[in-house]
């Protein structure tokens, strides 16, 4: 009798536990009022903040959303572009990636002839 208790009593916790709404991340991101609080918890988190941005850039589809974002934010992206700005390093690299097109080499030095003009006044 007591075999067939704790079976029953078994079978009735597994059921509790599968039919417990499935996987609690799941629940939590399907509804909206939850996943905005988690997203703010995490905004509000550096630490966290920098583990979800190394998740997102850590695979090719996080990172073209990521980047995609950021780009279309004209505030994220204006922050994106000081730091390119005034980091020699960055710019150096940008500029090396930028020339090895032949469209845009023409039109950075145009730019650069610009400058030298506009300095030579």
């Amino acid at each position: 009798m007591k075999t067939w208790q704790g079976v029953a009593a078994g079978a009735l916790a597994l059921t509790l536990a599968a039919s417990g709404c499935g996987d609690a991340v799941h629940r939590m991101l399907a509804d909206p009022v939850t996943r905005a609080r988690l997203l703010e918890s995490v905004a509000a988190d550096s630490a966290l903040a920098g583990e979800a941005a190394d998740h997102l850039i850590g695979t090719e589809g996080g990172r073209r959303v990521l980047f995609e974002r950021v780009l279309a934010s004209g505030e994220a992206r204006q922050a994106l572009l000081v730091d390119v700005a005034r980091d020699p390093s960055l710019l150096d690299g940008v500029i090396q990636f930028a020339v090895q097109d032949t469209t845009m080499r023409r039109h950075i030095l145009t730019l650069f002839k610009g400058m030298q003009m506009a300095g030579a006044k």
